[in-house]
């Protein structure tokens, strides 16, 4: 019997917050790197994220909503976008894309830590 990847029912949620965290939906394809009518395809359910783009809009909703947590909106995308001296000058954004997760909410902790900025 072949299985059927899981599906991530909070998809549409998801897409609409980050359309509204980082300017709308061409700039949220263009981050993720799809064609500019995908993001509201996937808020109207129409289709659903998947292979690579489900789990890069789960990691990039979970980053932003904890660099909100620090700065609000819209410093925290300004600190996405920027040169991060914890990530070694790299862009958080870039580090997500390239990397996942994990060393960007390092540096989101070392922020709320005191220890960079």
């Amino acid at each position: 019997m072949a299985t059927q990847p899981a599906d991530d029912p909070l998809a549409p949620l998801r897409v609409s917050y980050l359309v509204d965290a980082v300017g709308g939906a061409a700039q949220l394809a263009r981050i993720i790197g799809v064609n500019r009518s995908q993001p509201s395809r996937w808020i109207s359910g129409e289709e659903r994220p998947g292979g690579r783009t489900a789990p890069l809009i789960i990691d990039l909703e979970h980053v932003v909503s904890r660099a909100r947590l620090v700065w609000g909106d819209p410093a925290s995308t300004t600190w996405l976008e920027s040169a991060n001296s914890y990530l070694g000058g790299a862009r958080p954004l870039d580090v997500l894309l390239s990397e996942g997760p994990g060393r960007v909410l390092d540096a989101l902790d070392a922020v709320t830590a005191g220890s960079f900025s």
